[in-house]
């Protein structure tokens, strides 16, 4: 827990750091696609490893976002983010905390290329009554390329890597006389998206 804290305060002291010149707030939206990495098992409680059946899933879906935040100079941004994705497997909302680093590409800084740190709380609601939904830390970082269309309007590719910790296991019984029961295990350790957002400047 010390690390996880540790990373999320890393991410507001780097924002807060950043010097500050006239100050652009924003708010946008964006939309995408997510890859999900599970890990899972399921046996009996009879000979552990032995009956064994496990299985890896990756999911790719639509991911969509919502965004506000500001430009606190040319060079620095803060923001967060609310995401949903959904799959086969479970149901995913993000609430996260970004900075990014922004480099302009040529004379006139309409495109510029980002790069950054990401830290937030992913709730997961699996799509089986026998596991619960849950709420779990979750760090990454993002970078793209963003185009300042004019004043007001910005439109932005990018790519964001999320570490994840998921891990829940649940065994269930069966009734007399065998009262033998089984285990069922899922992991889900990273993210992965591709989206495209378009922001509003006031």
């Amino acid at each position: 827990m010390k690390t996880k804290a540790l990373i999320l305060a890393s991410v507001m002291a780097t924002a807060i750091s950043a010097p500050t010149m006239a100050a652009d707030w924003f708010i946008g939206g964006g939309v995408g696609a997510q890859q999900n990495s599970y890990k899972g098992s399921s046996q009996a409680n009879v000979d552990p490893g032995f009956n064994a059946e496990h299985f890896k899933e990756t999911e790719n879906n639509v991911i969509y976002e919502a965004r506000a935040g500001v430009y606190l100079n040319d060079a620095n941004r803060i923001y967060g983010t609310y995401s949903y994705n959904s799959d086969d497997f479970s149901r995913q909302q993000s609430f996260l905390m970004s900075y990014d680093y922004l480099v302009g590409l040529g004379d006139s800084n309409k495109l510029n290329w980002f790069i950054g740190a990401t830290a937030g709380v992913n709730h997961i609601s699996p799509d089986t009554n026998a596991l619960d939904s849950d709420n779990r830390f979750v760090w990454g970082g993002q970078t793209g390329l963003m185009y300042k269309i004019n004043d007001k309007l910005s439109a932005e590719v990018g790519y964001r890597y999320l570490k994840q910790d998921y891990d829940v296991s649940v065994t269930t019984p069966t009734p007399e006389p065998m009262n033998v029961g089984s285990t069922e295990s899922a992991s889900l350790r990273d993210s992965q998206q591709l989206y495209m957002a378009v922001d509003y400047r006031f």
